[in-house]
């Protein structure tokens, strides 16, 4: 593993990268899929899928103590064998590979059909795909620095729906739990698909400079992230009310409507420019992640060498996956929750507790 990556980053950085790696693309969609289950309690849903959160980043931080120089395509083979352990390295690297597409078709399908209409959509694909491969050969640290900026512009211009206080009725959060708690639930369980991918860090954790501060990093980017789409779920409720869950990009349509003293008005430009700043890291780190996976599986020296034709891949695989936003709404709805929980938070547990049945059959032999 220190042949392939050599950089190390801050566990305060893993926080910066990590948190629009989680929300970038989540933050437009996730209200409209929320609300359509939990209708005025979305606000809450937040919460109940950050569980998922805590509970992934725990898990990969115990992972991470057991095995803590290598990352999961490594340690499954010591796991689980040579075999089934190569088995589940190209099914891992495989979803990361398959999800990193659909972020760039989400990425597109967003500015082609709300700001750039007559621009064709392969142009950001290629465009956010050439920038995040430039970034991945330059390693971790490279990526870990421009997260930092990136993520704070990011955070920065958010605060902007604060603009819209004066706006909001409370009282379309009211009755609390009409329909009592299964619709939070629900719409709770929508949030785990993107909680899920806090997995990730396994893949972060071997580079940190610091080894005991992993695990906090962890939980507290998980915090923000709960935060933040507790924030912007409280407004599109307040704001659009049950209608949110009609819109497929309800913040989009809330930010609309932000004018100060009637002067500054059109900050959807703002929003859009930040958006594509969180979506550079994610794709960012999605891509490093997916490259350094198949470095290691292959066997790779250095996973550098296979950024750009990777690249090229997941450009087309990103239009070949997915072919209008209605499928992609139904899959983001009905499968994908499921899908990375399943990947990303059950697998990694199994992993775990066979990672700690050996060792304790070994300790006491």
């Amino acid at each position: 593993m220190t042949m392939i990556e050599k950089g190390q980053i801050s566990s305060l950085q893993i926080e910066f990268m990590m948190v629009p790696t989680i929300i970038a693309t989540g933050i437009l969609s996730i209200p409209s899929i929320a609300g359509k289950y939990a209708q005025h309690d979305m606000w809450m849903t937040p919460i109940v899928g950050s569980l998922i959160g805590f509970i992934t980043v725990y898990i990969t931080w115990k992972l991470y103590q057991l095995y803590p120089k290598l990352t999961p395509i490594q340690y499954s083979e010591i796991i689980l064998g040579k075999a089934v352990g190569k088995i589940f390295s190209l099914f891992l690297v495989s979803f990361y590979i398959h999800n990193t597409g659909l972020i760039i078709r989400q990425y597109t399908d967003f500015i082609t059909g709300n700001v750039m209409f007559e621009t064709p959509g392969v142009f950001f694909s290629i465009s956010i795909m050439f920038v995040s491969a430039l970034a991945v050969r330059g390693g971790i640290e490279v990526i870990a620095r421009t997260a930092v900026i990136c993520t704070t512009l990011y955070l920065i211009t958010s605060l902007s729906l604060l603009l819209l206080i004066k706006d909001i009725d409370v009282t379309y959060m009211l009755p609390i739990f009409e329909n009592g708690l299964l619709p939070v639930i629900k719409g709770g369980f929508v949030h785990t698909a993107w909680f899920s991918e806090f997995f990730l860090l396994s893949f972060l954790f071997p580079f940190v400079n610091s080894k005991n501060t992993g695990l906090k990093s962890g939980m507290k980017a998980s915090l923000y992230v709960m935060l933040i789409l507790l924030y912007v779920n409280f407004f599109v409720l307040t704001l659009l009310a049950d209608s949110s869950a009609n819109q497929f990009y309800p913040v989009y349509s809330i930010v609309g409507a932000i004018s100060v003293l009637g002067f500054f008005e059109n900050f959807e430009a703002i929003i859009t420019a930040s958006w594509i700043l969180g979506n550079y890291v994610k794709v960012s780190v999605f891509l490093y992640v997916a490259s350094l996976g198949l470095a290691q599986l292959l066997r790779l020296s250095d996973y550098r060498s296979i950024v750009f034709p990777l690249s090229l891949l997941l450009i087309f695989f990103s239009y070949w996956d997915i072919p209008n936003i209605v499928i992609l709404a139904d899959y983001m709805t009905k499968i994908q929750p499921f899908y990375f929980v399943f990947v990303q938070t059950i697998l990694p547990l199994f992993l775990l507790l066979i990672a700690l049945a050996r060792l304790k059959r070994s300790e006491s032999s």
